[in-house]
């Protein structure tokens, strides 16, 4: 099945966004076999919940819709979205993959867009085709300096940076209990 799975990615994608795909599919496979403990499981719930929170205090902002104009590419592909125009891999780090899998993430909420790959393999022209849990962390707590002002403008800045604060401190945990269990593990030699 997953040969299958593999060639069928290949077909429908440009090449970079295949291989990228793949190898976050391979990744996160690994992560749902993974055996957390639970407060591992809750320290990434609670990032998942975090993100939701900034989305929802973020709301609609026009700061993103045309920041990729005129930038070099792959961040001036697009009109918006010049912060999403990173490598996959970079920003679905080892934790990132570890916390979609534990709070919910399946293979099947990896979607990709068709489009030109132009940065992260999620990133389509005018939006990204992952559902907010489902992005890593580092997408929901990332905001430019022209998003920042449009959000102090609008009186959400105060109440965006302590809820990033709260996003990067049970971030932080969830790393520490992942590198613990993973030590653990190591020590304790193949079962």
């Amino acid at each position: 099945m997953i040969a299958i799975e593999r060639l069928l990615i290949r077909l429908r994608q440009p090449r970079t966004r295949a291989d990228e795909l793949v190898a976050l599919r391979d990744r996160l496979r690994r992560e749902l076999r993974a055996k957390p403990s639970a407060d591992e499981r809750a320290a990434a719930s609670e990032v998942r919940r975090l993100k939701r929170a900034l989305a929802d205090a973020t709301g609609a902002v026009s700061a993103c819709s045309g920041c990729g104009t005129g930038m070099p590419l792959p961040g001036g592909a697009f009109a918006g979205g010049h912060c999403c125009s990173g490598t996959t891999g970079n920003l679905f780090n080892d934790d990132e993959v570890a916390m979609l899998a534990q709070t919910g993430t399946r293979l099947a909420d990896l979607v990709a867009p068709t489009s030109e790959h132009a940065g992260c393999a999620f990133r389509a022209p005018t939006r990204c085709t992952l559902t907010v849990e489902d992005r890593p962390a580092l997408c929901a707590r990332y905001a430019c300096t022209e998003l920042r002002h449009e959000l102090f403008d609008k009186g959400r800045l105060d109440g965006i940076e302590q809820l990033e604060a709260e996003l990067d401190a049970a971030y932080r945990r969830f790393s520490l209990l992942r590198a613990d269990r993973l030590d653990d593990e190591l020590l304790a030699g193949p079962a």
